[in-house]
C-alpha cells in the first residue's frame, strides 16, 4: 500500500515538471561574440522550474569537443507588449573562458530536458565564431611603415616583424591592460623588408603565446606601393564667343609634389569670356540658308559642255588622221604614174636607137 502511493506521488511530481517546462521553448536566440566570450540573448514564454542549461562545444572537423553546461536560473527581465507582442521574458548570459578565434555551437533548454528541443518550432541552437586578430596599415613611408592590430583586451603576446631580430621590430603586450589595438612602426632597413622598385613588403606575427604557435596565431603582409608624382593641367576655351578665344593652364598644388611647389607662378592669362560672364549674350541667330539650285545647275552645264568638248577635239583628230592617210595614198599613186611613163620613155628610147643602127 505504501509503495503504490509512492509511485503515484512520483508520477504526479513528472506531471507536474512537465507541464510546467512544456512552455518554455527557446526563441529569438542571437549571440554577440567577443575575443575570449559570448553574450547569449533568448525568449521564453515560461520560466521552467530549474532554469535555462546552456551547453557549448568546440565545433571541429571531426565534431564537438570540450563541451561544457552553464545554468541560468532566472530572466533578465520582463518585456512588454511593444517588445515581443506576447507575454515573452527575456535571457540573457555572458559564457567567458573560451578560445580566440574559434567556433562553438550553444544548445539552451530546459534544465532536466533530455532532447536537444521541446518542439520543431523552438530555436534552441546557434553556431559562434570568436573574434580573431586583425590588422590594418595606417601609413606607408619610404621609410617605414605602421600597422595597428586588434588584439582584443588583456593581450599577453607578442607582435613582430618576421624573422627579424631587432626590438624596434617587435611590441610585446602589456596583460594586465584593457587596451585592445597596438601600433607598430616598421623600419624598412632594420627590419628586413623586401624592397622593389614600386612596392614595400614585410610579414608581421601575432602570437598569442610566446613560445608556440597556436591556432589564434596570425600572419599578415603588409604592402605599400609607391605612386609617382601627378601633375593636375586644367584647361579652359571659349568657342562661341564673337572674339578670340582665351585659354589659361593652372598647376594642382595640393598633391604636394616637389615639382609643384618649386615651379615658379606665370603670367596671368585672361580668362574666357564664358568663365567671367556670369550671365553670357544670347546666341545670334543663324543666317537664312541659300538656295543651292543654281550652283547645282551650273556645274550641270559645265560638265555637259566639258564632255561636249572632248567629244568635237576627238572627232577632229579623227578627220586630221583620216587626211593625212589620204594624202599618203596620192603621193604613192603619182610616183608609180611617173615611174611608168619614165619606162616608156626608155623603150621608145631604145626602139629609135635601133632603128638607127640598122639604117646605117
Amino acid at each position: 500500500m505504501i509503495g503504490s502511493l509512492i509511485l503515484v506521488s512520483l508520477s504526479l511530481v513528472c506531471f507536474e515538471v512537465t507541464t510546467s517546462d512544456a512552455g518554455a521553448d527557446v526563441k529569438n536566440l542571437i549571440g554577440e561574440p567577443d575575443y575570449r566570450k559570448v553574450r547569449l540573448y533568448w525568449n521564453s514564454i515560461e520560466i521552467p522550474s530549474n532554469g535555462f542549461q546552456v551547453r557549448y562545444c568546440e565545433l571541429q572537423s571531426w565534431g564537438a569537443q570540450r563541451c561544457r553546461t552553464k545554468s541560468v536560473k532566472e530572466p533578465s527581465r520582463k518585456m512588454n507588449d511593444v517588445d515581443g507582442g506576447d507575454d515573452l521574458k527575456a535571457f540573457e548570459t555572458e559564457v567567458d573562458g573560451l578560445r580566440m578565434a574559434t567556433t562553438y555551437t550553444f544548445e539552451i533548454k530546459p534544465t532536466g530536458r533530455d532532447d536537444r528541443s521541446g518542439n520543431k518550432d523552438a530555436m534552441n541552437l546557434i553556431v559562434i565564431p570568436t573574434k580573431g586578430f586583425s590588422a590594418k596599415a595606417t601609413q606607408c613611408l619610404p621609410e617605414a611603415s605602421e600597422i595597428e592590430v586588434s588584439t582584443g583586451p588583456y593581450f599577453g603576446g607578442r607582435i613582430a616583424v618576421e624573422a627579424a631580430d631587432g626590438e624596434r621590430c617587435a611590441l610585446d603586450g602589456n596583460v594586465t591592460s584593457s587596451r585592445d589595438t597596438y601600433t607598430l612602426r616598421i623600419n624598412h632597413t632594420e627590419c628586413g623588408s623586401l624592397v622593389n622598385e614600386t612596392t614595400v613588403s614585410t610579414f608581421v606575427l601575432v602570437q598569442e603565446n610566446l613560445p608556440i604557435l597556436t591556432h589564434s596565431t596570425r600572419r599578415f603582409l603588409v604592402l605599400c606601393s609607391f605612386q609617382p608624382e601627378t601633375l593636375t593641367v586644367r584647361a579652359g576655351l571659349n568657342l562661341p564667343s564673337m572674339g578670340r578665344g582665351q585659354a589659361y593652364v593652372a598647376y594642382d598644388e595640393s598633391s604636394g609634389s616637389r615639382r609643384a611647389r618649386n615651379m615658379r607662378t606665370g603670367k596671368r592669362l585672361e580668362m574666357p569670356e564664358a568663365l567671367v560672364n556670369p550671365h553670357p549674350p544670347p546666341h545670334p541667330m543663324p543666317p537664312p540658308e541659300k538656295n543651292n539650285i543654281l550652283p547645282v545647275t551650273l556645274v550641270v552645264l559645265l560638265m555637259i559642255a566639258g564632255v561636249i568638248g572632248l567629244i568635237t577635239v576627238s572627232l577632229r583628230w579623227n578627220m586630221r588622221n583620216d587626211t593625212r592617210d589620204l594624202d599618203n595614198v596620192s603621193m604613192e599613186s603619182e610616183i608609180s604614174i611617173s615611174s611608168t611613163a619614165t619606162a616608156m620613155e626608155n623603150d621608145q628610147t631604145r626602139t629609135i636607137d635601133k632603128d638607127n643602127t640598122l639604117e646605117t
